[in-house]
């Protein structure tokens, strides 16, 4: 258990550093240093106000853009906390129980291994009673029918016994049956939080390609010294980053709903056992 735990773990470390260079690569944008160079000549050539515009813009750009790197972070290190909690809560969950419905069970098999002998016993003296009468062997039956009336009184008091131990074994499995099914529904509801960061992630994506296309134009504008327009580009450019950090936060939230939901559940299957 500890080996396939210790492999799930490197498992989804080596998944979040297979997609930590992507997630960067999206979300970050810098002028390169021609640009860099053509983007300072622009703002030297610009009008002070216009200068300190630019400066500002960029610079809030990069502050805005980390703030995305860092949303990032926080929602890939709590969702791989949520992915291996909500494994060992569904683990936990079909393991309720599980001790008093092997007792239960076992004292089924118990009683019906104890009473076997009187069982065969009892139809042992029935077939002897039913040949004495096939026979008409009036000492035979007066010797068996006595033994066997107090056998069968024996047998059915062992019968209840098996059947009143099968029946609080089957009253268990449906009790627990109804607790897993409660626990799981109340996990389920991460399935509907699962929808809303799907949704959020395409929000997400869609307004990437925005920014994508806008730091095009930004280079653009850059390259012929235009000032409005890198202005324009600049401030679109910060405006779509925004609306990314705001479902980065929504996101954030969703998970720690989920880490919320799967608390719930542990702390009630503690209950259990």
């Amino acid at each position: 258990m500890k080996i396939a735990s210790r492999f799930t773990v490197f498992g989804l470390v080596f998944l979040f550093l297979l997609a930590a260079p992507s997630v960067i690569s999206a979300a970050s944008f810098e002028f390169s240093a021609t640009a860099k160079t053509a983007f300072d000549k622009m703002k030297g050539a610009a009008d002070k106000t216009t200068a300190a515009k630019l400066t500002s813009q960029y610079a809030e750009l990069q502050s805005v853009q980390k703030l995305t790197l860092d949303w990032d972070s926080c929602i890939d290190k709590l969702h791989y906390q949520n992915e291996e909690a909500v494994l060992a809560t569904r683990k936990r969950i079909k393991e309720i129980d599980a001790n008093k419905l092997l007792q239960l069970e076992s004292a089924v098999a118990q009683a019906k291994k104890k009473y076997e002998p009187l069982f065969r016993l009892y139809d042992s003296l029935n077939q002897q009673l039913s040949i004495a009468k096939s026979f008409k062997d009036k000492f035979a039956i007066s010797l068996l029918k006595p033994q066997v009336e107090t056998t069968k009184a024996a047998v059915q008091l062992a019968k209840l016994d098996i059947r009143s131990k099968e029946a609080a074994l089957k009253e268990a499995k449906a009790n627990t049956a109804k607790s897993i099914k409660k626990l799981r529904d109340q996990l389920g509801g991460i399935d509907s939080i699962k929808v809303k960061i799907k949704a959020s992630k395409s929000s997400v994506s869609t307004t990437k390609k925005y920014f994508t296309t806008e730091t095009s134009l930004l280079n653009q504008a850059v390259k012929k010294g235009d000032a409005a327009a890198s202005s324009g580009s600049l401030a679109r450019m910060l405006s779509y980053i925004k609306l990314i950090n705001e479902q980065k936060q929504k996101t954030y939230a969703y998970e720690q709903q989920t880490s919320s939901i799967i608390a719930k559940v542990d702390a009630q299957i503690s209950g259990y056992n």
